[in-house]
């Protein structure tokens, strides 16, 4: 294949996402023709380390071969049916499995082994999308409909976690808090409560990883005068990945839980960054299960690793009491009449039950733990000599830095100095893009050691190209 006349044909008829189209001139998309595990193979024989898991997505790597032999397989079956009245087993299948992973079940009850029923747990049900934007404004309109169908229809307002990020929609740019991506749009948006002063922490070395009572009370004081007026709080869990690889106290979710039960308020947890392992754990929200169970959301809603990054697919799980309130007979009008063509695709389902497979029988989270440290311990070595380099973090298989000036100020933002680090680490071999100013490392979850250690050296060579 001609990569160069790719480019051309791509710069003639193609919208890149979230992109300056005009920076396509001098820094022209990568001409890819093959990938497998970590890499990507380019026209002209490069190849690339995938260090951001293409948009955090490729969970288990490019073309793992159980997640394509079960797409081939469901495709010489079906591909899709109508799901408003047809039932298939790939996606009854995956909701048996996905609860009992929101559940906190061990694999017995997810794995390849997984009986076939639903295992009785806090999360009930589950709706199912094509992509993670979606499934929040789903999720946003059940809480919305569940109060009114309470009882409670004054509760028509949203808070959600200052510097989130949760989809491009109407109604999920409008919970998020990341200026660059909805103020073009703000005449469309609601109004929605942010709260700041957050629990920041490096991650679990961090010793006030466990408790956020020194900002509790600040945050408290932001919500109670919501406490009437509330339908729900949105919150990315421990990650908050778009606004610049954040890391909270997974304490906050516990406190959360207990002032939104006292007052009427549901929880939607958005899990599509920081869920299927990423965090170390299959959802993030199980971190906060220190000294106690989980406290769970009345929504948590999963995309991007769910199949792997293989096809689209989301999911938005929630408990009986939420379902209930939408059990009537037609005539009530209780109905939740959202819809989605393609809902329950099958051979999205087929695909996540495969990767559901490959994280019980290959033991992805063990590796997590044990390769996702090296991430934070490889910037902690690069900031060693590099003054620049500020705020290292890090938890699961991702670890970020902010570049600054050497007191920890912020670098004039025209600079666009991590857009250039990352277009140098592309020349030497590794895929990576910025949040600004902020670096991070994501690989797919069994990405090995050595894999790691050459991410690792490249961000420092294309630093060391920038900064000198």
């Amino acid at each position: 294949m001609n990569g160069a006349d790719l480019i051309r044909r791509d710069l003639d008829v193609f919208w890149h996402p979230c992109s300056q189209m005009r920076d396509k001139q001098a820094h022209p998309p990568l001409p890819v023709i093959r990938a497998d595990g970590c890499r990507l193979t380019l026209a002209d024989g490069r190849q690339i380390l995938d260090g951001i898991s293409s948009w955090w997505c490729k969970a288990l790597g490019h073309r793992h071969p159980r997640l394509i032999a079960a797409l081939h397989d469901q495709a010489s079956r079906f591909e899709h049916v109508i799901m408003a009245n047809v039932c298939t087993e790939p996606t009854v299948r995956l909701c048996e499995r996905l609860l009992a992973c929101a559940n906190g079940f061990g694999s017995d009850l997810w794995g390849p082994a997984a009986p076939p029923r639903r295992t009785p747990g806090w999360f009930a049900k589950v709706f199912l999308a094509g992509d993670g934007s979606t499934a929040v404004e789903i999720a946003i309109k059940m809480a919305l409909q569940f109060q009114a169908q309470t009882g409670q229809g004054q509760r028509t307002r949203f808070a959600a976690l200052a510097d989130g990020y949760h989809g491009e929609g109407v109604g999920s740019l409008s919970v998020g808090d990341l200026g660059i991506y909805k103020e073009p749009y703000r005449p469309l948006l609601f109004p929605c409560h942010f709260l700041s002063g957050l629990p920041r922490r490096s991650g679990p070395l961090d010793p006030r990883w466990h408790d956020a009572s020194v900002e509790w009370p600040a945050i408290e004081a932001q919500l109670n005068p919501l406490a009437d007026t509330l339908a729900a709080i949105v919150y990315e869990p421990v990650l908050q990945a778009a606004g610049g690889m954040r890391l909270n106290s997974p304490d906050l979710l516990r406190r959360l839980r207990g002032w939104a039960d006292a007052h009427g308020v549901l929880l939607i947890a958005d899990e599509i960054a920081a869920g299927m392992g990423r965090c170390g754990a299959l959802l993030a929200g199980h971190l906060a299960a220190h000294g106690g169970g989980i406290p769970q959301p009345d929504f948590a809603v999963l995309s991007k690793g769910l199949t792997g990054g293989v096809l689209p697919l989301a999911a938005v799980l929630t408990c009986d009491r939420i379902a209930a309130a939408f059990d009537a007979d037609w005539h009530e009008n209780r109905a939740f009449l959202h819809s989605n063509t393609y809902t329950g695709h099958a051979l999205a389902c087929a695909v996540a039950n495969a990767a559901l497979d490959v994280f019980a029988d290959e033991q992805v989270l063990a590796a997590v733990a044990s390769n996702g440290p090296l991430l934070r311990a490889g910037l902690e070595r690069l900031a060693t000599m590099r003054p620049y380099l500020h705020r290292m973090r890090g938890l699961g298989m991702m670890a970020a830095v902010d570049l600054g000036r050497h007191d920890g100020t912020p670098l004039p933002a025209t600079d666009r100095t991590g857009w250039r680090v990352c277009h140098e680490a592309v020349a030497r071999g590794a895929l990576l893009r910025p949040l600004g100013d902020t670096l991070y490392l994501l690989p797919p979850l069994n990405t090995t050691a050595e894999d790691i250690e050459i991410l690792v050296t490249v961000l420092g060579q294309s630093l060391d190209a920038v900064f000198g």
